[in-house]
């Protein structure tokens, strides 16, 4: 992928001034070692001096060619359980308490590493309102949900597929619902999901799409000037609009229109194969109709040619017209649901409050809800 070379021998380069020793024993030419997100991590830690020099050879001994006596002080979470990437998970007498949850490509976390810890921030429209909000994994309950996800987007959805493996390597699932999912370039390449109560598939399916586009397009504009002219990772959104309302940075409303773009392009392809019936098919169209609510929020109203370089300007314009085209498909459906509901999330049951199923399931059986390719 384009730029993730560039980011690897960053990190290479990180470890090397730390701990030149570190890269003799690993495998220098596995890519992967260097993709780890608890790394990218550490390294973001090192200006708040959060880690011990310690943390750095504990998360990369289960990469070690020829195995250590193990390391578990530092890395040991308020469970008292320590996680080291690709070898397990261990309590404080080093005995292994669990082992790696590999789904197809992606691994799924089974609980907070302590370099993970303070990007678990409750936020509510550019506002903290809890820097240390609880939760615990909940692998268990969900990881077979999830796994039917990430099969339906592998058969039915490739093109996304090879992008999501591409950019994404770690899962993490949580039980608090205020922490609005999220990724972070800071561990790049970990999604953070928050899962409650059953029938998640359709919503795992728009949250890997979401959540993994956004670590995709970190990758896509990793040097910002190809595509930017400002600084728009500082620059806020209502000093170029003039809406008050809007907190978002310029880079984060462009992953904005990024992430609706890829989920209103997957939705129709599942829609269009016919994927989804009955609840699942209510569900996805109700997603769908939010897109409505998400596309042209503020990024139509800046001046392009200050914001953008040229590159930026026609990507930028590819990703909108693409969006308006495929939405305009969908047109029928941005009356047809009532999504006064909806606050930051969509959320399947509040949805059904104003959106009865069984009217729906009516509409359905006589076609008004066909979208399937001519």
């Amino acid at each position: 992928m384009d730029n993730q070379t560039e980011i690897i021998n960053t990190v290479k380069l990180l470890i090397y001034k730390e701990n030149p020793s570190l890269l003799e024993k690993v495998d220098f030419e596995d890519d992967n070692i260097f993709l780890e997100p608890l790394l990218f991590a550490y390294f973001n830690s090192k200006k708040d001096n959060l880690f011990a020099a310690e943390m750095l050879t504990e998360i990369l001994q289960g990469y070690f060619v020829e195995k250590e006596a193990l390391q578990v002080q530092n890395s040991l979470g308020k469970d008292g359980i320590a996680y080291i990437p690709n070898m397990g998970y261990f309590n404080s007498q080093n005995e292994k308490v669990e082992e790696i949850l590999k789904i197809d490509a992606f691994e799924i976390v089974k609980t907070c590493h302590p370099v993970m810890k303070k990007y678990f921030v409750e936020y509510y429209k550019g506002h903290i309102l809890d820097s240390t909000p609880p939760h615990n994994p909940t692998w268990q309950n969900y990881y077979k949900e999830l796994e039917e996800a990430i099969c339906i987007i592998k058969e039915n959805l490739p093109s996304f597929y090879s992008e999501l493996v591409s950019s994404n390597n770690k899962i993490y699932l949580h039980d608090n619902p205020k922490i609005i999912n999220f990724t972070t370039i800071e561990t790049l390449g970990m999604l953070y999901l928050y899962v409650i109560g059953d029938n998640n598939l359709i919503y795992f399916i728009e949250e890997l799409i979401h959540q993994g586009s956004h670590n995709f397009l970190c990758y896509v504009t990793h040097n910002r000037k190809d595509y930017f002219k400002i600084d728009v990772d500082n620059t806020v959104m209502r000093s170029l609009t003039g809406q008050e309302w809007d907190y978002r940075t310029v880079y984060g409303s462009f992953h904005g229109l990024f992430t609706v773009t890829q989920r209103v392009e997957c939705f129709d392809i599942l829609l269009s194969k016919d994927v989804f019936s009955g609840r699942e098919k209510h569900e996805l169209l109700g997603r769908l109709a939010d897109q409505f609510l998400r596309f042209r929020t503020g990024l139509e109203l800046i001046d392009l040619e200050g914001v953008f370089t040229d590159k930026g300007i026609k990507y930028y314009k590819s990703l909108d017209e693409k969006c308006m085209k495929i939405l305009q498909k969908y047109d029928s459906l941005r009356d047809e649901f009532d999504l006064s509901h909806r606050d930051l999330d969509f959320r399947y049951n509040d949805f059904c409050m104003t959106n009865s199923y069984n009217e729906f399931l009516k509409k359905d059986k006589k076609g008004i809800y066909n979208f399937l390719i001519n």
